[in-house]
């Protein structure tokens, strides 16, 4: 029963992605692509910048630039 609960699924998320493009519904649309994107994998976090660094863009904070 699992099995074919599984296959019932993955049928689904098919017909999901074969109807994506004619679907007019916006929020239907939209949770497709969330669906798929949340499965993705995220990118790395961008490495922290070093003191200098970080009191250059405060210089240019301050400035107003």
């Amino acid at each position: 029963m699992l099995k074919d609960q599984a296959r019932a699924s993955e049928m689904l998320e098919r017909i999901d992605i074969v109807a994506f493009p004619h679907n007019p519904d916006k929020e239907a649309r939209q949770s497709i692509i969330d669906r798929y994107t949340s499965v993705l994998p995220k990118p790395p976090a961008p490495p922290p910048k070093s003191a200098q660094e970080q009191y250059e863009a405060l210089k240019l904070r301050l400035k107003g630039r």
